[in-house]
């Protein structure tokens, strides 16, 4: 072994170090820069840093993230992760065409993927109004996983818009209704999805607003509260991802400070508590706190955890180790 494969690989050992420990990951992304820069082009050190730089700039630089997905896609076109990966840096860029070629490059390789179907029906619906293909892709991700609401409801909304747009309603509207029901069976706390149905059972006007709020329930009063579903989410999701107890605690501090005085629109819990734990990992620098790993686990869409964070990061006006909420403690 040469000295420069030796001083490149106590690099790569350095950086690995500080992507596994905690609030270190400003130090990783400076490593993995240096290793960049003294890698050979295209080696499986270069690689490595390309690949984990990508995860840790994704949210903040999309576009720097895409040019090292760019790499690593090149040099591995048949892993499907860089593409789909890259399909988010474009959804988040708004090159939505870019990110559908993506998404589609992604289940070439991976076919059997739900949620690479969802993303990319889910763009194909809302983002450049393809409702036909749109459904396709949707219809096949329901079929992979039919117990996820989150892809029933983009599935019955995609069907509800292809109906009004072909004109081929009722039949294919009663289908988008009966999905839009089994989604808010799945999730009857979801105000998302009683809007969906709501929106479905009006015959899906195109100039009526679906995020428009519902009737309120009939409520009682003799009843105590509930216990908040996403605090309870958050403590049995970071609990199996090892977090500390510390650490689950600052995360509830995190979102009751971030509900406070707030209309939610989205009911779903799933969806808060995996933007929380991202923005706790992010917070601390956790490795494998990725989008796509923690989306995955709470079984929701990689593009509604994008959102939801995004909303938080902006109303709490999140930092690197920011001490609110125990990065350094």
């Amino acid at each position: 072994m040469t000295g420069s494969s030796t001083a490149l690989d106590r690099l790569r050992r350095r950086a690995e170090s500080a992507l596994e420990a905690e609030g270190r990951h400003v130090e990783a992304e400076t490593l993995l820069d240096t290793l960049l820069e003294r890698a050979p082009k295209g080696s499986e050190h270069a690689l490595f840093a390309h690949r984990h730089l990508a995860e840790l700039r994704l949210e903040r630089h999309p576009w720097r993230a895409a040019l090292h997905l760019r790499e690593v896609a090149k040099a591995r076109p048949h892993d499907d992760v860089p593409h789909a990966l890259m399909g988010l840096c474009q959804a988040l860029l708004g090159n939505y065409v870019s990110a559908v070629e993506a998404y589609r490059r992604a289940l070439a390789i991976a076919p059997d993927t739900p949620w690479y179907h969802h993303n990319l029906g889910h763009l194909l619906d809302v983002a450049l109004d393809r409702h036909r293909d749109a459904v396709r892709h949707l219809r096949r991700a329901n079929e992979l996983e039919p117990e996820h609401d989150e892809i029933a409801a983009s599935f019955a909304h995609a069907l509800a818009r292809y109906a009004v747009e072909a004109g081929e309603s009722p039949p294919r509207l009663e289908e988008a209704l009966q999905v839009a029901r089994e989604a808010l069976a799945l999730a009857p706390e979801s105000g998302d999805h009683a809007r969906l149905v709501a929106w479905s059972e009006r015959g899906a006007p195109p100039e009526a607003d679906v995020a428009s709020e519902p009737p309120e329930r009939a409520s009682r009063t003799d009843r105590p509260p509930e216990p908040d579903p996403v605090v309870a989410i958050l403590e049995r999701e970071m609990a199996r991802a090892d977090y500390s107890p510390r650490q689950l605690q600052h995360a509830v501090s995190l979102w009751e400070d971030f509900r406070q005085g707030r209309e939610l629109r989205h009911r779903k819990p799933e969806i808060y508590a995996a933007a929380i734990e991202y923005a706790m990992a992010r917070l601390v620098g956790r490795q494998g706190g990725t989008q796509v790993a923690i989306a995955r686990r709470y079984g929701i869409a990689t593009t509604s955890l994008s959102q939801r964070y995004g909303e938080i990061r902006a109303a709490l006006a999140l930092r690197p180790g920011d001490p609110r909420y125990g990065a350094f403690r």
